[in-house]
């Protein structure tokens, strides 16, 4: 964000949106827990942390494919988007959106339009096996990069990683593509499994985590209000952060790159002015 006063007003709409999401879920009994960094900021900040600027959430599978079914019991002007509702939505996971603001970022030389969100991922069984986990889980990152390589225009680092890339791009965007990385855990998805993921979570092998270990749903206290987060969540937090109670160097804090904000536009109708400037050649 460009300044601290921004950063605040996001995150009331994040905060605002998040217990609208924990209304729904507790609502239609569909099991929901925070992780990644929205967990971390729960405990060791309690609530955001200061210089992140999203809320993600994830729910285990067979919850996460009711919750979609449940999704016209959202309060008006709330949505939960998905690859399979167009080719113009570009994430491998669920993104609720608040359908009257706009939020724009970039990746790579991308931008990826919607409205101001909370992520929303579905949480895959992996098997019993940590070590057999690991190898689907290089399965996993293989075929996250060839979406990626799609998805993301422009340039790599090296030559070499460039061209490859620009070859992929000229392959159509695709819904179906989102799904590959869930294709080598789908045989998991009936069986009783000793290791949980996040397919789509940013850090591949350290997203595999014990069952027991995510357990069942504890509330914990998040800014003014408490949303659920993992059982052992000093366990989580270890296995994907390492030292967590220890913030990063400066250098190494930040959040999403944020390219526009507006909090009273509908992001349907700020895609329609870019056309529309588009074809005039603004």
């Amino acid at each position: 964000m460009n300044n601290e006063s921004d950063s605040i007003v996001l995150k009331r709409k994040l905060l605002k949106m998040a217990k609208i999401f924990h209304e729904f879920c507790q609502s239609n009994g569909i099991e929901y827990f925070m992780i990644g960094g929205t967990m971390l900021g729960a405990v060791r900040h309690k609530g955001f942390i200061p210089w992140d600027d999203d809320i993600d959430f994830g729910v285990p599978r067979k919850s996460y494919e009711k919750m979609l079914s449940l999704r016209d019991r959202l309060p008006e002007g709330y949505t939960f988007n998905v690859p399979s509702d167009g080719k113009n939505f570009k994430y491998g996971f669920c993104k609720m959106y608040d359908e009257n603001t706009t939020f724009v970022e970039s990746g790579k030389d991308t931008r990826f339009i919607g409205g101001v969100f909370i992520d929303v991922f579905p949480i895959d069984n992996i098997g019993d096996d940590y070590g057999k986990a690991l190898k689907i889980m290089k399965s996993v990152k293989a075929r996250k990069r060839f979406v990626s390589a799609i998805y993301q225009k422009g340039n790599r680092t090296g030559l070499i990683k460039t061209v490859v890339a620009r070859l992929l791009q000229l392959i159509p965007e695709n819904p179906k593509l989102l799904d590959l990385p869930y294709k080598p855990v789908k045989k998991f998805k009936d069986k009783p499994s000793e290791y949980l993921v996040n397919v789509y979570g940013a850090y591949n092998e350290r997203e595999i985590t014990p069952t027991e270990v995510i357990g069942n749903p504890v509330l914990y206290e998040f800014e003014d209000t408490a949303f659920y987060g993992v059982e052992d969540y000093d366990k989580y937090l270890t296995t994907v952060y390492g030292d967590y109670m220890t913030p990063p160097p400066e250098d190494k804090r930040g959040g999403h790159s944020i390219i526009y904000v507006n909090y009273d536009l509908p992001y349907k109708e700020y895609a329609k002015r870019q056309l529309t400037d588009s074809a005039d050649g603004k």
